[in-house]
Order: structure tokens, then C-alpha cells, then sequence
């Protein structure tokens, strides 16, 4: 990185101000994009494009799943992966319930997916005592 954006920090907070700097093919899972996402559930023209979100999350976090079980290094990722499998089954059971057409039920989980990234986010500062 060059110039501006060399000491720019990236932080949960500050993931959907480098949405500008990624490529548009880059899409980033964070409470922001959730929510997002939940609010095109609200617009019936816009439904589509809630699943393609969807199905765009399921795919990340799957990847990352079967990359934290595949992992060969040392050291625990039981945490990191039984943190990612809940993630994968909230959204599985989030594009099932757009797919069965049960909007209110898929609003629900991505409320809760959205209450789960943010519980579950690390600070954007380490807290050192």
C-alpha cells in the first residue's frame, strides 16, 4: 500500500469505509453487510439480491470453515471453527428459510447473525493490561 492508505488502519468499524478501496468484486461479512442485507428484505425488487448476499456469505465462511479444518499447522482451531460452523448454519438456515419464501423467518436469523458478528468481533485496538 502506498500513499493515503498506507497508514490507514483496517478495523471492524472502518470495513464498510474500504469497501471504496477494494476491487467491486470484494465483498466483505461484517455486521454492516448483514444489515444490509436485512434491509433488502424489506424491498420485494431487491429480494434477489438479498439471496445472492446470502449465498455470497455462505460461500466465504465455508471456505474459511473447511480451511480452519483442513489446516495442517499447529496450534488450536477448534475455537476459530466452531465459531465459523455456527456462522455456515445461520446462514444455511437464512438462504433455506429466502428460498422457502419465509422473509420474516429470514430476517430473524439475519438479525441474530448480525448480534453474532458483533459479539463475536475482536477490538479494533488489542487491550493490552
Amino acid at each position: 500500500m502506498t500513499g493515503k492508505t498506507a497508514n490507514r488502519k483496517a478495523s471492524p468499524d472502518s470495513a464498510s469505509s474500504c469497501q471504496g478501496l477494494l476491487p467491486p468484486e470484494v465483498f466483505i461479512v461484517n455486521r454492516e453487510s448483514v444489515l444490509a442485507t436485512r434491509r433488502k428484505l424489506d424491498d420485494p425488487d431487491k429480494l434477489a439480491e438479498a439471496i445472492r448476499d446470502v449465498r455470497k456469505m455462505l460461500e466465504i465462511k465455508d471456505t474459511l470453515l473447511w480451511r480452519t479444518e483442513m489446516s495442517p499447522c499447529c496450534g488450536s482451531l477448534t475455537s476459530l471453527s466452531s465459531c465459523l460452523a455456527c456462522e455456515v448454519d445461520l446462514l444455511q438456515r437464512t438462504l433455506r428459510a429466502l428460498e422457502d419464501g419465509d422473509k420474516e423467518q429470514a430476517a430473524r436469523l439475519l438479525d441474530e447473525y448480525a448480534h453474532l458478528l458483533e459479539v463475536n468481533r475482536e477490538p479494533p485496538e488489542p487491550e493490552y493490561r
